[in-house]
């Protein structure tokens, strides 16, 4: 049985088995290399303790059982913990009740996802959706650990054959033509050539890099471009550099800015940041400098990005090779920072039919009646979870998701509706559109 529940009294425990079943050794190298990667580009250490916050969530513990022998209960109400707790404890139950073979499978599973921040996203989402279903008192099996099929969970007590599902993890940089991590590598190559200009800047600089496709791929050009852009932006010009890709510089007042750290971009600033590059939602880094000025550096192509196809032609590919086609199939599809409440606007648009209806809803409408997907029998979206302390030391987790039923299809069953429930108290969409999900 799939633990659905973590008590906070028994984390210290839930770390030292979880410990012993991993190796503290698997995030305790994968930290190491991280600080060394941050040591050689001051850009990279917010996104990279983000994309592995569980690896150093679980090097923080390590660190305080060495100290004190075991994890100190005081540490028991420290939040940030809990993300990494949650998936400890869920991976602890289910390789208790798996064969030992498929618990060493399970084992090489949480290496690679220590190693991989995308394929630890893509396990977490697979847990989820089981930990969602679970807590319904539902029966699964995991047919890829067991051979019965290349989907991700098999929920036998819903339908009258049971519902495959499929979990597809979607990270922030799909469909995009520039990458988060590429983008900061090339400001970190850039940062050296900046320092004239940094030097005495008293005003906001805007400098936006438009690139006629993608980053090159050899080192050699990245830092020729790099040095290109840094002369445009002390010259103050816009102009073209002699691969193709154009240079805007604009200046601003820092002061709209706010209070906003060095090299970050929060979210709640993100439509000020747009505003100073004229950009919608690019690679944007912002340097404050010592005279109270500011230079926002913006990274960008010139071919549109595609996340929309990239989801679907994902889906599509999966709907034709990974489900059997003999039950009802569903895709659940975590979008990685996206947060529950942007997810619960979009659906918000979608039920008002005063509004254009939203590009998610159009795409997953095309896609549910494309040809070959008959057994397709709903796509559900979820947004990113958090954990919060319920009651009389009980952890839960809760996120939110907006399920597109295919009613129509002939593997259809009216026990497919209300697999999703929605108890906030604005809410005033239906079940089968907008749901909660651990």
């Amino acid at each position: 049985m799939l633990l659905t529940e973590l008590g906070t009294g028994e984390i210290p425990e839930v770390y030292r088995r979880f410990a012993e079943f991993v190796g503290e050794a698997h995030w305790r190298n994968r930290i190491k290399k991280i600080k060394e990667e941050i040591r050689g580009n001051r850009f990279l250490g917010e996104f990279l303790r983000s994309e592995n916050a569980l690896c150093f969530q679980l090097e923080h513990l390590r660190e305080l059982q060495a100290r004190f022998g075991s994890i100190p209960a005081w540490e028991v109400n420290n939040r940030e913990i809990y993300p990494a707790m949650s998936f400890a404890a869920q991976v602890l139950s289910l390789a208790q009740v798996s064969p030992r073979p498929l618990s060493e499978q399970l084992r090489r599973r949480v290496h690679d996802a220590l190693n991989k921040p995308e394929a630890m996203r893509a396990l977490r989402l697979e847990l989820s959706a089981a930990t969602h279903f679970a807590r319904r008192s539902r029966r699964l099996t995991w047919p890829e650990m067991t051979g019965g099929g290349t989907f991700d969970l098999l929920v036998e007590d819903v339908g009258p054959d049971g519902l495959e599902v499929e979990c597809k993890s979607i990270g922030e940089d799909t469909g995009r033509k520039v990458h988060k991590r590429e983008a900061l590598d090339f400001y970190g190559l850039l940062w050296p050539h900046l320092q004239p200009t940094i030097k005495g800047l008293q005003t906001g600089l805007s400098a936006v890099l438009t690139l006629q496709g993608r980053l090159p791929e050899r080192h050699a050009q990245r830092v020729d471009l790099a040095r290109g852009f840094a002369r445009a932006i002390f010259a103050g010009k816009s102009t073209s550099l002699q691969d193709g890709s154009g240079v805007r510089i604009s200046e601003f007042d820092p002061a709209v800015l706010g209070d906003i750290p060095n090299g970050v971009q929060p979210s709640e600033v993100r439509a000020t940041i747009d505003q100073v590059s004229e950009t919608r939602n690019r690679q944007t880094m912002v340097v404050g400098t010592h005279a109270d000025g500011a230079l926002a550096l913006t990274l960008q192509s010139s071919k549109d990005d595609a996340l929309m196809k990239a989801i679907f032609d994902t889906l599509s590919d999966s709907a034709r090779r990974q489900f059997s086609g003999a039950r009802g199939a569903m895709f659940l599809v975590g979008l990685h920072g996206l947060g529950g409440d942007q997810l619960f606007s979009v659906a918000q648009q979608d039920q008002d039919v005063s509004q254009t209806p939203t590009a998610l809803r159009i795409a997953v409408s095309r896609f549910l009646i494309g040809e070959g997907r008959d057994h397709v029998v709903g796509v559900g979206f979820l947004s990113e979870s958090g954990l919060q302390p319920l009651e009389a030391g009980l952890v839960e987790s809760g996120g939110t998701a907006y399920y597109f039923p295919k009613r129509e299809s002939p593997k259809w069953s009216e026990d497919f509706s209300g697999l999703f429930t929605w108890n906030h108290p604005n809410a005033q969409l239906g079940a089968d559109g907008l749901g909660s999900s651990p």
